[in-house]
């Protein structure tokens, strides 16, 4: 894990989530946003974590702060709309930085091992006190080494953590009890810290790294040359659609919603099932890409459950459903050519 930046994306997140909910890991209460941040609609919460028995760095708060409007300020500049921010939380974990890394009983091998983070990530999310819905919560987490992961999944639960090799870059100050960045390379290198921070904030806005042989330069497929690197067209459509852009109006909350837990690629000529709930027959299926829209009549299956034939010529899009006027969330997915 603290090895190198390297990400956790969708079933794997979920299922560590669902684990750590199953063994008491982690109490997922919501988080009460900040005064003047719009309530719980739709914001990007970011947090500053650190273990009960390291210092607390005034430095990483503040370059977490400027990182914030800088990151801000570049997707508007590609997507045409902000995004909100909360206050910085700034949270103290109740536990010792040992049981954060290797768990209450640490054995041996992780003790030993300086980089070994298996219950970090647990850790993190107790002290935050759990992910809440409609909210992006991007974590700076104190002693994670090179951890990054992201997942969108749930009710618009935003998920992002990074860890030391963001933290010392962007600050200039090392935690010598965490895992510093003499224990990396390219990784708290030039753009790499950075761009690690957009990137893994973009897949908490439901962006997939795009399809490997799609044309273009994209911050979702290497993030290394931030900030000079931009959005691809399909990935600048689907932040339009994203509530936390445009607000509530981005979707009908009487309408059909589908799950982001669909699948991120779906294969042109490909009889594919959409999950998700308040399907009715009738309802419209939208499969759009960056140059157009394609309108079928999915077979419905259940309230909760539709399927349909993948069309010829799709690009990377989004999928969405419609009962009647009533429209479902957008669903980003890669539409690729037969495989």
């Amino acid at each position: 894990m603290a090895g190198g930046n390297w990400e956790m994306r969708h079933a794997a997140v979920i299922a560590i989530v669902v684990a750590m909910l199953a063994f008491g890991g982690v109490d997922m209460q919501p988080v009460e946003a900040s005064a003047g941040d719009g309530g719980r609609q739709f914001f990007v919460q970011p947090y500053y974590v650190y273990p009960h028995d390291q210092p607390y760095h005034v430095e990483y708060a503040q370059a977490i702060d400027g990182l914030s409007s800088e990151i801000r300020h570049w997707y508007a500049d590609r997507v045409g709309r902000h995004f909100r921010f909360a206050q910085l939380k700034v949270v103290r974990s109740p536990d010792d930085y040992l049981v954060m890394r290797c768990g209450p009983q640490p054995d041996a091998s992780c003790r030993d091992d300086r980089q070994a983070i298996p219950f970090m990530l647990g850790s993190v999310l107790r002290a935050i006190g759990g992910l809440p819905s409609r909210q992006s919560t991007w974590i700076f987490a104190q002693g994670a080494g090179g951890f990054a992961g992201a997942n969108l999944f749930g009710d618009y639960v935003g998920f992002a953590m990074l860890g030391d090799w963001v933290l010392e870059p962007i600050s200039g100050v090392a935690e010598p009890a965490g895992i510093p960045c003499i224990f990396a390379t390219w990784q708290c290198q030039g753009g790499v810290p950075k761009g690690a921070a957009a990137h893994e904030l973009g897949h908490t806005f439901g962006l997939h790294h795009p399809p490997a042989e799609f044309p273009g330069q994209s911050l979702m497929r290497w993030h290394g040359d931030y900030p000079d690197t931009e959005l691809l067209a399909h990935e600048v459509m689907i932040l339009r659609e994203s509530p936390l852009f445009v607000g509530p109006s981005a979707f009908d909350e009487r309408g059909p919603w589908l799950d982001f837990e669909n699948a991120d690629f779906l294969a042109w000529g490909q009889v594919a099932t959409l999950s998700g709930h308040s399907f009715s027959p009738g309802d419209a299926l939208e499969l759009r890409d960056a140059r157009h829209s394609i309108f079928l009549t999915p077979d419905f299956l259940t309230p909760f459950s539709i399927t349909f034939l993948v069309p010829e010529g799709l690009d990377p899009g989004y999928a969405r459903v419609w009962h009647g006027r009533l429209q479902s969330n957008a669903v980003p997915i890669n539409f690729v050519p037969t495989l």
